[in-house]
């Protein structure tokens, strides 16, 4: 006589619950990803907006530019703040720019800097 042989409801129940941490796992995976794009975009936009404002700071006619200048600008949809550090250099011709961006209002979460020396050009 053939005995035929299924799985018993324990067999089955542990095999649901491995794919169900296969299946929870997965989902942190593509959430953890998902966040991920969402920052790396969130930093690209940004530096958009860094190297927009240091190409105003280099363009300045003024000696020295304005230090701590605050401003927002808007990149695809989304608003950003910026602020401008100046410091100066052992050198009375070069100074240190900063472009700092952030993505809310208070200035409190920053996304982005950017760091470049500008030197005194003979208009200036």
């Amino acid at each position: 006589m053939l005995r035929v042989r299924g799985f018993t409801l324990l067999e089955v129940m542990i095999a649901m619950a491995i794919c169900a941490l296969a299946g929870i796992a997965a989902m942190k995976a593509v959430g953890d990803h998902i966040n991920h794009l969402s920052n790396i975009e969130e930093q690209q936009l940004a530096s958009w907006v860094a190297e927009n404002q240091l190409a105003e700071l280099t363009l300045t006619t003024s000696w020295p530019p304005a230090d701590n200048k605050t401003g927002d600008e808007e990149q695809a949809g989304i608003k950003f703040y910026w602020r401008h550090k100046i410091t100066k250099t052992e050198s009375p011709d070069l100074l240190e720019a900063r472009v700092l961006v952030y993505s809310d209002e208070a200035r409190k979460h920053d996304v982005y800097e950017l760091i470049t020396y500008i030197a005194k050009s003979e208009g200036k």
